[in-house]
């Protein structure tokens, strides 16, 4: 969920070649060579080859001896790809949807999660809407105890979390997802507009800081008429 601020200018070139790649510039299903790409794009042979290692790497592209860089269709054209960008608003972006998000105020709740014991958190929730409907919906849970003094309750935290979280000295350092079936609640039911009773996915991410201390903890429900999350798998030889 992290968003990268100043991408390196051979993620931007890899990401002007997959957009071509939408575009179908390349009506053959391999990419031009690395010198031809260079002259189209504007940049270096060398941010070439490392943008075209980076869309092999997320199985764009194969790269293979002799034939060149192949287009994998089956690929570029499979949207909500969680192995390749978990941020969510912008897996939404990417299949199409005209994308929103709102943001409550901050409210403070007792809770106990699993492996947890029950302590105090700030809460917020993230609505994420697609061509105006409700995408899905987060509610995320910062423990009280991170911060010095009180936060005021009238905040409403619409930049980048992790940010808002380094200027109080706590730095994300990993997470642990947690996918988990339930039945959806009636006012969420409500809110994705789908009938009651209907069994939906969740993700459950447990964030930790260089301590290994849990630091946030974030719920986040999908609409099964919208989200339909995918993976792209690459090594078969652990079988």
């Amino acid at each position: 969920m992290k968003v990268l601020k100043n991408p390196p200018l051979y993620k931007k070139v890899a990401g002007a070649i997959l957009d071509r790649i939408h575009k179908k510039d390349f009506p053959a299903s391999t990419l031009p060579s690395e010198e031809n790409l260079s002259e189209i794009l504007g940049t270096s042979k060398h941010t070439v080859r490392e943008a075209l290692a980076e869309l092999a790497s997320l199985s764009y592209i194969s790269r293979r001896h002799g034939h060149g860089n192949v287009i994998l269709n089956s690929v570029v054209d499979t949207k909500f790809r969680i192995d390749a960008n978990m941020n969510f608003f912008k897996i939404l972006e990417q299949a199409d949807y005209k994308t929103s998000i709102e943001f409550s105020n901050l409210r403070v709740e007792s809770r106990t999660f699993p492996h947890c014991p029950e302590e105090d958190y700030y809460v917020y929730d993230e609505i994420i809407k697609g061509d105006d409907k409700v995408a899905c919906f987060h509610n995320i849970y910062i423990p009280h105890r991170l911060f010095p003094n009180d936060l005021s309750l009238d905040m409403k935290l619409d930049k980048d979390l992790f940010n808002f979280l380094a200027t109080y000295g706590v730095y994300s350092l990993h997470s642990i997802v947690e996918f988990i079936p339930e039945i959806i609640d009636d006012s969420t039911a409500e809110l994705f507009s789908i009938p009651p009773n209907t069994p939906i996915n969740t993700w459950d991410e447990y964030i930790h800081d260089q301590d290994d201390r849990l630091v946030c903890i974030t719920k986040i429900r999908f609409n099964p008429e919208i989200f339909k999350l995918k993976m792209v798998r690459k090594d078969f030889k652990a079988f």
